[in-house]
C-alpha cells in the first residue's frame, strides 16, 4: 500500500534531519582530530615515540570502562520494564557517544533514545534512563575523586578543584537518588500527559539501581588505567619523576574530575575543562609538558576507540535489525 504524502513528507524530513546530524557529528569530530593533531604538534614528540603497546592497553581498559557504562545503560532500560537486546543498548550506547562533540550535549539524548527505541522499547523510557545513567555515572565518578583527592590533599594542595568536586558531587548526586528522580518524573508526566512514564518508572529504587552503581565505579576504575597507560606510552625521558601505582589514586581522580566537570560544562567533549583538570593534578606528578601532551594523546585514543565501536555497532544493528529476528 503507498505511501501517504503527509507519512511520506514525514519520512523525509526525519531522514533530512539524521543526514544534517551525522554531518554535524562528521565536522565536529574532524575538528576535534584537527585540533588535537595541532596541539600535539607543539611538544618535542612524535606518535612514533609513543609505546604502541601501552596505548593498545589505554585503548583497551577505555572501551572496557565505557562497555560498564553502556551495561549500566542497559540495566537501567531493564528496570523500567524494558526490553531491548544486548546489541541495541550498547549499540546505541557507543553511537551516541559521538554526539557529545557537539556543544550542548543534547544529541547524545537523541541519538541513544532514537537508535535504541523499537517495539521492544519505549521512547519516553528511553529518554529517563539516559538520564538515571549519566547522574548516576557522573555522580559515581564525582564522589570517587572527591574522596581521592580528600584523602591524597598532600599530592595536589588544590582547594578549588576539592570544592569544585563536592559541588560536582553534590550537583548530579541528589537528582541521580531514586526517590527524588521519581517524583520529578511523577511531576513532568502529570503536566505532559505522559502517566505511563510514571508506572514505568516505580521499579527505580536504590534497591534495584545500586548495583549499577557498583558498576559504575568499575567503569571508572578502567578509565582512570587508561591514562596511566598513556603516561607510560611517553617515554620516561619526558617524565620529571618516576611513575609508579602510588600515583593511580591521583590519576583516577584526575580522569574522573576531568570527565565530570568536562560534561557540566556542555562544551563540544569537554574541550578546554579536562585540560585544565589534566594539567592540574598531573603537573606535579609528571611535570607540565608530559602533562599535557597526555591530554591531547588521551583525547585521540578515546575518540578513535568511539569511532571504531560506533562503526562496529552502526553495521551490527543495520545487518541483524532485532524486528527481523524475532
Amino acid at each position: 500500500m503507498p505511501e501517504k504524502p503527509n507519512q511520506f513528507g514525514k519520512s523525509t524530513l526525519l531522514n533530512i534531519a539524521r543526514l544534517l546530524v551525522f554531518s554535524l557529528v562528521v565536522w565536529m569530530i574532524y575538528r576535534t582530530i584537527i585540533a588535537s593533531q595541532q596541539d600535539f604538534s607543539e611538544y618535542e614528540l612524535s606518535f612514533r615515540d609513543l609505546s604502541f603497546q601501552w596505548l593498545s592497553i589505554a585503548a583497551i581498559s577505555y572501551s572496557l570502562g565505557l562497555t560498564c557504562f553502556a551495561c549500566f545503560w542497559h540495566g537501567t532500560l531493564r528496570i523500567l520494564g524494558q526490553q531491548p537486546s544486548r546489541t541495541e543498548s550498547l549499540g546505541s550506547y557507543w553511537l551516541s557517544q559521538l554526539g557529545k562533540y557537539v556543544p550542548g550535549k543534547a544529541l547524545v539524548i537523541i541519538i541513544r533514545s532514537e537508535r535504541v527505541c523499537s517495539v521492544h522499547t519505549k521512547r519516553n523510557p528511553a529518554v529517563a534512563a539516559v538520564f538515571i545513567e549519566t547522574l548516576g555515572m557522573m555522580a559515581v565518578g564525582a564522589v570517587i575523586s572527591g574522596l581521592l583527592l580528600a584523602i591524597f590533599y598532600d599530592r595536589h594542595q588544590d582547594n578549588y578543584l576539592l570544592y569544585l568536586n563536592v559541588g560536582l558531587a553534590i550537583a548530579a548526586g541528589i537528582p541521580a537518588m531514586p526517590p527524588l528522580f521519581r517524583k520529578v518524573i511523577s511531576i513532568l508526566s502529570k503536566r505532559k500527559s505522559k502517566g505511563s512514564l510514571v508506572v514505568d518508572i516505580e521499579s527505580l529504587t536504590l534497591k534495584t539501581i545500586w548495583p549499577f552503581w557498583l558498576l559504575s565505579a568499575v567503569g571508572w576504575g578502567f578509565l582512570g588505567f587508561s591514562l596511566h597507560a598513556v603516561l607510560y606510552a611517553i617515554p620516561s625521558e619526558h617524565s620529571v619523576s618516576q611513575l609508579g601505582w602510588s600515583d593511580f589514586p591521583i590519576i583516577l581522580s584526575t580522569v574522573a574530575l576531568a570527565m565530570v566537570a568536562g560534561f557540566v560544562s556542555l562544551l563540544p567533549g569537554g574541550a578546554g575543562i579536562r585540560e585544565y583538570v589534566i594539567l592540574t593534578l598531573l603537573t606535579p606528578i609528571v611535570g607540565v609538558a608530559l602533562a599535557a601532551a597526555s591530554a591531547v594523546i588521551l583525547r585521540l585514543i578515546w575518540l578513535f576507540v568511539e569511532l571504531f565501536f560506533a562503526s562496529l555497532f552502526f553495521i551490527l544493528m543495520r545487518r541483524n535489525p532485532r524486528s527481523a529476528l524475532e
